[in-house]
């Protein structure tokens, strides 16, 4: 009789942390892509749920995702994570670096500048409210992360991250190509990967090809 696999010997979970503008359904496509073999879970943060106050703390988001892990027994996982979603995947990195295997990164938001803030406020202000409440997030929860993030600047942790990471950029995203590298030289273990003709947002726009890059990064 076949022994019982070694947990072990399992794939590690695969947390997925979207974006700014984003709610966890944006991940979708991308679970498709990646297929089966590995459990998922894609999370609300705190302070970016429907009914949660409006305003936003990065550490308390993340704290709010390792608790959540921990309630399902998770010991370890591997994440990937857009823009604001990044930079949870970070902190917690730098916080729990226990929790953390492997980072899949894409427009985390390190140090952000004034004026990027401003480009991101004004392109939010922009969106037509019918979108954001198809994508299940509100216009004032958004703005509030921004205001949260203009003053942060996380790099001095970065050197402490331990876990492997790959970060990720679209082609078109000029400002997030440069943002990549200057991460990637940052961490201690880390390199860059470029997605030709996608934008910021990877996860909709390129999920196929964040799917493939995810698999082959986190299998290697």
């Amino acid at each position: 009789m076949p022994s019982a696999p070694d947990p072990q010997d399992r794939p590690r979970p695969l947390v997925l942390l979207h974006g700014l503008g984003q709610s966890p359904i944006a991940w979708q496509d991308f679970v498709s892509a990646y297929g089966a073999g590995r459990p998922m879970t894609a999370p609300w943060m705190k302070g970016l749920k429907p009914k949660d106050p409006v305003g936003f703390d990065l550490g308390a988001a993340a704290s709010g995702v390792a608790d959540e892990l921990e309630l399902q027994g998770v010991r370890q996982a591997d994440f990937v994570g857009v823009s604001v979603g990044a930079s949870v995947a970070l902190r917690l990195a730098v916080e729990r670096p226990e929790l953390v295997g492997r980072l899949v990164l894409a427009g985390a938001l390190v140090r952000p500048s004034k004026g990027a803030l401003r480009m991101q406020r004004l392109a939010m202000r922009l969106v037509p409210e019918s979108k954001l409440v198809d994508a299940g997030v509100s216009r004032p929860r958004m703005l509030a992360v921004l205001d949260a993030l203009k003053d942060f600047d996380g790099t001095e942790s970065l050197r402490s991250v331990t876990a492997s990471t790959l970060v990720v950029a679209g082609s078109k995203d000029k400002a997030g190509v440069a943002a990549a590298q200057e991460l990637s030289q940052q961490l201690p273990d880390a390199r860059v990967q470029v997605i030709d003709g996608a934008g910021p947002l990877v996860n909709t726009e390129s999920a196929r090809e964040l799917a493939d890059l995810t698999h082959a990064f986190l299998d290697s």
